[in-house]
């Protein structure tokens, strides 16, 4: 079943993500823009056998400043989903409580394929299709941080500091400092203001 699976990224997933000027590094896809990429896993099952196979696929958008800023080590080469931020899965853009791709010996592939060519097209590409600037980038994370998604609360701060919004960045850091009880979470974010040069001293008077 693993061979049927690399025949479906090979001849279905890889030339649809190829036309929309996307790289490919074994099962991740990434296409580069300016400021960040778009990048997208095709993740097998673990609990795949010889009698079934399934993978999901899960997107993310990557940017060197929020990676380095927050690692402190260099940024990888080709950027992958896992390094991402705003992750998500197929199933939550289309929707569904799950959503996996099942191949079984019994599979009509070519409608399979029809299903997984149309979910790319029809869904995948049109969501990822809302970011084409970092200001779009900094939208969808501002709504997602006043909503129940999860999103590391330094990651608005890191992109509003390093695109021009310094004020909103330090207020942020601010808000986030205040609301922390835990003291190695409240001492990071001590170390990420000296990161980003901004000002200490607002926190240690909280």
């Amino acid at each position: 079943m693993q061979e049927v699976l690399k025949k479906i990224i090979k001849e279905t997933i890889n030339p649809l993500f190829k036309l929309e000027g996307f790289k490919k590094n074994s099962n991740n896809f990434s296409k580069m823009f300016p400021d960040f990429s778009w990048t997208v896993k095709i993740q097998s099952s673990r609990h795949n056998s010889q009698e079934g196979f399934e993978f999901t696929i899960n997107t993310g958008i990557y940017t060197d400043k929020i990676f380095g800023t927050l690692n402190e080590w260099d940024p990888p080469k080709f950027p992958k989903e896992e390094e991402s931020v705003l992750r998500t899965n197929i199933s939550e853009i289309k929707g569904e409580s799950s959503c996996w791709y099942k191949i079984t010996p019994e599979n009509d592939l070519e409608v399979f394929n029809e299903h997984l060519h149309n979910d790319i097209v029809n869904v995948l590409f049109p969501y990822l299709n809302q970011f084409q600037s970092i200001d779009d980038v900094i939208k969808v994370l501002e709504i997602r941080d006043g909503s129940d998604s999860y999103e590391n609360p330094h990651h608005l701060t890191i992109i509003y500091n390093s695109y021009g919004f310094p004020d909103k960045a330090q207020n942020r850091i601010n808000e986030i400092y205040s609301a922390l009880t835990v003291t190695s979470q409240k001492e990071f974010t001590k170390e990420l203001c000296y990161r980003l040069g901004l000002n200490i001293e607002h926190l240690e008077k909280r």
